[in-house]
């Protein structure tokens, strides 16, 4: 491989290389992005796959060709090597505030709201009341998000400022006070979810990607139930099985019909 850039013009040479490095770079962060902070399906769900895409492509376009233009062929190396490292800090740079973006709205909860589980983002969860959640649930997750649940609270005066927050577009998986541990709602999550065989009577064409989740997940097909799946950007629904209301998969579905 370097037999081969050495072998090139100085310029094309420059810009191969900072292709190179830059295109591990990415790699290095869609692994973080699309296996640790968005594990499928929630990057197309919240539609980070094509905030990532984008900051990637002018990631790998913009920097390698700023250095094509910079390294001229009669430019001494110690000039050139300024330029480029300028070039790489200001890339390194944008390319840092982008990726803190994206981890701002990377999902950190799923929530079981009555009849529905809803993705949460790091960005919409009100920081300030995270004071108010049970302790096990205070720091956000940085490994994928968390299943948890939801609940309507119980004291007027709070189902009031919950009523008039939802008004406002804070949903009630948005407010860490109304969070409670999945555990105590697993029996209330599978009650609530749909026979599977409901949903193939809707989309019978997904049938085969259902006997495909319930192969993975090792149980027979008729134990499958489903939720709607809900996200601001998207509508698709979670299979859960019975007993335990455990999700093992996902469709791209609208699931309230």
């Amino acid at each position: 491989m370097m037999s081969l850039l050495h072998a090139l013009p100085r310029r094309l040479r420059a810009i191969s290389i900072h292709v190179l490095a830059s295109g591990v770079i990415a790699a290095l962060a869609s692994v973080l992005v699309f296996f640790i902070w968005y594990p499928h399906p929630y990057g197309e769900m919240t539609g980070s796959l094509q905030l990532f895409v984008l900051l990637t492509g002018v990631d790998l376009v913009l920097g390698p060709m700023l250095t094509g233009v910079v390294a001229a062929p009669g430019k001494p190396l110690r000039e050139l090597a300024r330029d480029v490292a300028l070039i790489a800090c200001v890339q390194l740079a944008a390319f840092g505030y982008g990726i803190y973006t994206i981890a701002l709205a990377r999902p950190a909860v799923i929530a079981f709201e009555v009849d529905r589980l809803r993705v949460v983002t790091a960005v919409e969860i009100e920081t300030e009341s995270l004071a108010n959640a049970p302790p096990e649930l205070r720091r956000l997750s940085w490994t994928g998000p968390v299943l948890l649940a939801a609940r309507k609270p119980t004291d007027p005066d709070q189902a009031f400022r919950a009523m008039s927050k939802g008004l406002g577009g804070v949903d009630l998986s948005m407010d860490p006070a109304n969070w409670s541990d999945i555990a105590g709602a697993r029996a209330e999550m599978l009650k609530a979810a749909r026979p599977v065989s409901d949903l193939l009577r809707q989309y019978p064409e997904a049938s085969p990607q259902v006997e495909a989740i319930a192969v993975r997940a090792r149980i027979d097909r008729s134990r499958l139930r489903f939720l709607p799946l809900m996200s601001r950007r998207a509508s698709w629904v979670a299979l859960v099985r019975e007993p335990d209301a455990q999700i093992v998969g996902h469709l791209p579905l609208e699931g309230f019909f």
